[in-house]
């Protein structure tokens, strides 16, 4: 494979899932090794044997999964790893430093909350903060936007741009091609680990001709939404409130979804939108109020919402798979105890084995391999990972929390298959999302959330930019979430 970077540009990355994004992504960083050729970086030969080498030579990469300690704060891994650090951590400058490189992007990004009490956005922007802070020569920048809504993009395409400007040049990994035309200089197209477009003027790209030697035939990614006939209700939300002592918790929400009916969920980021996920997961003690399905009370127990047929597709891949743990054990991490997989207490590797190699198949899985470490997927690999253990059988609830996030647009249609395939089923599926092209897609009717509370609701036909965008800012407050 042949890369060239040039100084002071934004070259985007695109290819399907499991092209080879991210594992060039990773030999540039230093993460891991090359088998064969070289590298050089402004002009010096350049060959990491270390992230950390990667990291002194001014090389920064903000990966798909997020390399923040979670249980500290945005300060403290500023300091963590930094190749400059100081010997001794100094709480009040790491504070400061924090907040002066927030004020001057424009990110809000706080430097004294826990990693773990942020949501997946503010995430994102807080590790391309402290690469900067790193004083990053290179940066590499893999899927940044798929868990921001349209504000945060914009923001972060105003962040590229500015440091461009100032002569540090950026690789830039998408599935977002629309973004490309008003972000990116030049384009690299990758397949099955092979470079088939080098370096090609994004202005003068055709994106349909370059989703088609991503993926193929694009006829195939037109939204088809299929005719659901709605039956009765089986989710039913009274009075939710869920305190959170750092985020934005939820307050007197009250909403029903029915067999058949998928409910859009869609606020800026950091609005109880994880809240509201894991309270109808049940992964979180309610303050108010109760979560049933079926007339099953499942508050505040994932185990009764996993006997109710929940299925939780987590926006955060690091909480929805076990990494270090292989693909086949995710894959029937929701069977741990079934006859089928276990006798006298013993695990039947084999039996798993064939059972994971039936859904990996079913699901596009790539590379096929059971007996694989989950963590040496690729992104949206890992994605749809998740959503053939939760996917596996007919869910009575999804809970899908940006769904297609990080996948390529074949498999992103595939997923909202899979969601329209759910409700058809007589499913009731709530789809939390920071695309609004997503939500249109795939929800009947919407909900909108402003620090936790819900400033309107409506029938997805009914949503126009202005109502949106007005409801997001808080500025208008419907009487329920019905949407009739």
């Amino acid at each position: 494979m042949d890369f060239t970077l040039e100084e002071g540009e934004i070259h985007a990355l695109v290819g399907e899932n499991g092209a080879g994004k991210s594992t060039l992504a990773k030999i540039v960083a230093g993460s891991i090794h090359s088998d064969a050729g070289s590298m050089t970086l402004f002009g010096e030969p350049y060959q990491p044997v270390s992230r950390r080498e990667g990291a002194a030579a001014g090389v920064a990469h903000v990966r798909q999964q997020l390399s923040l300690v979670r249980g500290l704060t945005v300060a403290q891994n500023l300091q963590l790893g930094r190749p400059d650090a100081p010997a001794v951590f100094n709480a009040g400058a790491a504070r400061a430093e924090v907040e002066r490189w927030s004020d001057e992007f424009g990110l809000g990004v706080p430097a004294e909350t826990l990693i773990d009490d942020m949501p997946l956005a503010v995430r994102q922007q807080a590790e391309i903060l402290i690469a900067v802070a790193w004083g990053a020569r290179l940066l590499i920048l893999d899927e940044p936007s798929s868990a921001l809504g349209p504000l945060e993009t914009q923001a972060l395409i105003a962040l590229c741009h500015r440091l461009r400007s100032e002569g540090t040049p950026i690789i830039y990994i998408s599935h977002r091609l629309p973004e490309l035309t008003e972000l990116a200089d030049r384009l690299t197209v990758l397949r099955a680990g092979r470079v088939v477009v080098e370096g090609a003027d994004v202005r003068e790209a055709d994106l349909r001709e370059v989703a088609t030697l991503m993926i193929g035939d694009v006829t195939l990614l037109e939204v088809n939404r299929p005719e659901i006939q709605r039956g009765s209700t089986r989710l039913t939300v009274s009075d939710l409130s869920v305190s959170s002592p750092h985020g934005v918790g939820c307050h007197g929400l009250d909403f029903e979804v029915a067999a058949g009916e998928i409910l859009g969920v869609v606020g800026i980021a950091g609005n109880g939108q994880e809240s509201l996920a894991k309270a109808l997961t049940g992964q979180v003690k309610l303050a108010t109020g109760s979560v049933t399905v079926d007339g099953t009370d499942i508050s505040g127990s994932a185990g009764q919402a996993i006997t109710a047929g929940v299925a939780h597709i987590h926006e955060d891949r690091s909480n929805g798979l076990a990494a270090s743990f292989t693909v086949a054990d995710n894959a029937t991490a929701r069977h741990i105890g079934n006859r089928r997989f276990t006798r006298f207490g013993v695990r039947l590797g084999d039996k798993i084995a064939l059972h994971a190699r039936e859904l990996i198949e079913r699901f596009h899985v790539r590379p096929p391999e059971p007996a694989a470490m989950a963590s040496s997927l690729s992104g949206g690999n890992q994605q749809k990972l998740m959503a053939a253990r939760e996917l596996e059988q007919n869910p009575a609830v999804l809970v899908a929390h940006g769904p297609t996030k990080g996948l390529d647009p074949e498999a992103a249609k595939a997923m909202r298959d899979r969601c329209f395939a759910a409700a058809q089923a007589g499913g009731a599926v709530v789809v939390i999302s920071a695309d609004l092209d997503e939500v249109a897609d795939l929800a009947h009717r919407i909900i909108v959330l402003y620090r936790g509370v819900v400033t309107d609701a409506f029938p997805c036909e009914d949503m126009t930019p202005e109502r949106l965008g007005a409801a997001m800012a808080g500025l208008s407050e419907s009487s329920g979430a019905t949407g009739d």
